[in-house]
This record gives C-alpha cells, sequence and structure tokens, in this order.
C-alpha cells in the first residue's frame, strides 16, 4: 500500500515538472510570436485565448461584438480590456444589422449553414469595426481551442485521452478559420499566433496529458494554458468555454429569423425545398437556404467527384461534416 502511494506521488511529481517546464516552453515561443503583432487590433471576447493575447499584446485597440448590451463576451471582454488594451469597443450589433449582413457571409462561404453564418456574422463585425477604426491588420485567438482540446464537446473524451488525442489529429487535418477569408474579404491582415508554427509544432507533439487537467474537482481542456497564465490573469482563465454565437450573444438570432417565416409558408416551401434534394431543419435554415440558392442554384446541380450529403445534396469536402448545410454526420 506505501509502495503503491509513493509511486503514484513520484508520477504526479514528475509530470508537474513536466508540465512546469512545458509551459515555459510555451509562455517563451507564445511572447516571441505575439511580439511581432504589438501594433496591431485585436478580436477580444474576453475567453482564455484572446485575454492571453491581450495581455501580451497590450493593443492599440481591442474590439468585442455583442448582440445587444447584455452578453457575457461584452462583461468579460472588458474586464480584461480595462487593464491590458489602450482603447476598446463595443462593437453592438442589432437583428437588423445581421439581416443585412449575412448575404455576403453566405455568398463569401457558400454555406447555409447557421452555426457557420452565426459564427462568422461575428467575426465580421469586429473585423469591420479594426478596418474602419484605420487598422490594417487584427489579431484573433484561433486555433488554440483546436491545438489545446478547449471545445466542450471535446469534454466527452475526457475519460479516454487515448481516444481524445486521435480526435485532435483528425481535426488538425480540416481546420479552417472563418476570420481569414473575411480579413480579404475587408481588405485586412488577419494574424493567428497560435497557428503560427512555433507554437503550432509545440502543440501539435505536446503530451495530451498536459492539455487536460483536473481544477476543483472538474477536468478542464487547455489546461496548460490556463495554467501557464493563471498568475497573470487570475479567476479569467477559469472561464468556463463558451461558444462563439453563445459569448456574443448571436444564438438568439436563430429564433428572430425563424419569426420572418409564418408556419404556413415554412411548411409550403419546405415541400418544394425538397424537390432540391434539400431538408431543411426549421425557419432560420429555410432563410438561408433561399439566400445561398439565390447565388449557387441547387446543390445538387453541381458536379462532383465526392460523396453527396444525404440532407442538401452538396458535395463533401470533409466525410464527417457537411459545410454547405451543417448536417452531421452528413452521411
Amino acid at each position: 500500500m506505501i509502495a503503491k502511494f509513493l509511486c503514484v506521488t513520484r508520477g504526479s511529481f514528475y509530470r508537474i515538472l513536466s508540465l512546469s517546464h512545458t509551459e515555459t516552453i510555451l509562455k517563451s515561443k507564445l511572447k516571441n510570436v505575439v511580439s511581432k503583432y504589438l501594433d496591431n487590433s485585436l478580436l477580444l471576447s474576453g475567453g482564455l485565448d484572446s485575454s492571453i493575447l491581450c495581455y501580451l499584446m497590450r493593443p492599440k485597440l481591442s474590439i468585442v461584438t455583442s448582440l445587444n448590451v447584455d452578453s457575457q463576451d461584452l462583461k468579460y471582454a472588458k474586464n480584461v480590456a480595462k487593464k491590458y488594451s489602450d482603447n476598446h469597443v463595443e462593437c453592438i450589433v442589432d437583428f437588423h444589422d445581421i439581416v443585412s449582413i449575412v448575404p455576403k457571409i453566405i455568398k463569401t462561404f457558400k454555406t447555409f449553414d447557421p452555426l457557420e453564418i452565426r459564427n462568422s456574422s461575428v467575426i465580421f463585425f469586429g473585423v469591420r469595426e479594426a478596418k474602419q477604426n484605420g487598422f490594417g491588420s487584427i489579431v484573433t485567438g484561433d486555433g488554440a481551442d483546436e491545438l489545446f482540446a478547449g471545445y466542450n464537446y471535446l469534454q466527452r473524451y475526457f475519460a479516454d485521452l487515448k481516444k481524445l488525442q486521435a480526435i485532435l489529429d483528425d481535426l488538425w487535418k480540416i481546420m479552417r478559420f472563418s476570420s481569414i477569408k473575411i480579413g480579404e474579404v475587408l481588405g485586412i491582415r488577419v494574424n493567428t499566433p497560435y497557428l503560427e508554427k512555433p507554437l503550432y509544432d509545440l502543440a501539435t507533439a505536446m503530451d495530451i496529458y498536459e492539455k487536460v487537467g483536473e481544477h476543483e474537482d472538474k477536468k478542464w481542456g487547455k489546461f496548460i494554458l490556463r495554467k501557464a497564465y493563471e498568475m497573470e490573469l487570475g479567476s479569467i482563465v477559469w472561464r468556463k468555454k463558451m461558444a462563439l454565437e453563445q459569448g456574443s450573444g448571436f444564438d438568439q438570432i436563430s429564433s428572430k429569423f425563424g419569426g420572418l417565416i409564418d408556419d404556413e409558408e415554412y411548411a409550403k416551401e419546405s415541400k418544394i425545398v425538397a424537390l432540391d434534394k434539400v431538408i431543411v431543419r426549421d425557419k432560420e435554415h429555410l432563410y438561408y437556404y433561399r439566400i445561398y440558392k439565390s447565388f449557387f442554384g441547387c446543390p445538387i446541380k453541381e458536379k462532383c467527384n465526392s460523396p453527396r450529403c444525404s440532407l442538401c445534396s452538396a458535395c463533401l469536402t470533409y466525410p464527417k461534416y457537411c459545410y454547405t448545410c451543417g448536417a452531421f454526420p452528413p452521411v
């Protein structure tokens, strides 16, 4: 019994040493990468990833996007910006603002996936705000959730870290970030420090046991990032992960778009859309599909050499998710 206790303690001790060593390397590499962007603006949600960047950059301008005035991101970003940002802009939009830019989002990404449209809309407003404030570049926290196991859906694999590593390996092959394309459309450079080679190489080679750890009887992803900056950022590092659409309040637009189509219209048009070999999940989905079809026509008419999505007939570029309609799984 004593021998077993000593063994566990010794193993934990060496793991702590390893974690501390990797933290030091991580902080050094991230500081070096971020040092190139001290004159940039920053998209700041007040979550872990962007708060670390804000602390390191001390940006000339930080921007948070919110639907109305009561989102969680608005509150957290304000607290971080008070400490580390020269100037902070709260880009508060209403539903009519979102309606006006949705066609551009759909055309840019060739999608009627509600999740993609909501999240990309949040980013669009923030990047546009930086452009309107005279900045030619902006920094985002893209990549940290993918590299360090931060997404909420990954928590289901915390009990099987080998499985989690396999999931991450697949995820790294298909990572895509709408901020890059939005930057191209708006004519502003988007910089993603977490995805630059020094950080990417370190993160992908890192032991999965350094990415998931326990704090106050709960397992957390991005554990090494949290521990690395806990002293500097305090309790913000333990902010519960919120999806971009939730933290910004943009998840509320689903019902608002639904309110633009009445029940009779939805029932009738759903049958017509079915002739396109497309299944719409709700009124919001139908609203987006109308716009998509006006730009690109029916997905079934597109020529492709890959399998098609069973819910919208679009060509699949990735077998586990349809980037056109948002089906998961798509076959």
